[in-house]
């Protein structure tokens, strides 16, 4: 890590498997502890056993919520409609997208086109997600949005050198680098275009078989 530069982490997880395998396992011993509930602990106990397993094997692989889906299908078949002449695209996010704050919230700018960002539209089905502070307090909401509300990935890491952050996606639920509009690099470049108001030009590209973003706020468009 640079001189200077500062890192963040967050991890998410939101299966309740360990919480009722814990559980289970206390209600049996308070039975072998407690003679005269034993029956009525040991029934509870193997209730919780049973769930915990359940939960694991129901939950052992990753899925995002069908709004979420929704909201990033419905958003990016707009822009596809608008972005056939769009030319000169790199893999991933392409060199010049902007996200740019204005009254209706933030828009993305390709070769001084508009289009719907994908992030906005996830950003406003975040419950009371609020947008404020420096760049570190948006890094830390903006993971807790995308990791426990969204879903959309499992660890995040991020590193500030000045004006530049870079943010490095472990486990995330969208492989692919080539959308037009990446929904993780979307919701950070617009929470951090909304939080700063100001442009952010955004970039990604995959480095180690990760996503890897880069952000930076910029004065204009």
């Amino acid at each position: 890590m640079a001189a200077g530069s500062r890192l963040r982490t967050r991890f998410g997880s939101r299966n309740p498997a360990p919480v009722f395998g814990v559980l289970g396992v206390g209600l049996v011993v308070g039975g072998l502890a407690v003679p005269e509930f034993e029956t009525l602990l040991f029934i509870w106990g193997g209730t919780a056993l049973f769930v915990a397993l359940l939960l694991q094997f129901v939950m052992s692989e990753s899925t995002l919520s069908a709004a979420v889906t929704n909201d990033i299908y419905t958003t990016m078949a707009a822009n596809a409609r608008r972005a056939s002449s769009v030319a000169d695209r790199k893999q991933g996010t392409a060199e010049g997208h902007q996200y740019v704050p204005d009254a209706d919230g933030v828009t993305l700018v390709v070769d001084d086109r508009e289009f719907d960002a994908v992030g906005q539209r996830l950003l406003a089905t975040g419950d009371d997600v609020t947008l404020e502070g420096a760049v570190d307090d948006l890094l830390s909401v903006l993971f807790d949005v995308l990791i426990n509300e969204l879903e959309l990935a499992t660890r995040l890491t991020a590193t500030t050198d000045e004006e530049l952050v870079t943010v490095t996606v472990i486990g995330s639920r969208i492989e692919s680098t080539e959308l037009f509009d990446h929904p993780i690099a979307s919701v950070i470049g617009v929470g951090l275009a909304q939080g700063l108001d100001t442009p952010v030009a955004v970039e990604t590209a995959r480095q180690d078989e990760r996503l890897v973003i880069t952000a930076e706020p910029t004065s204009s468009r």
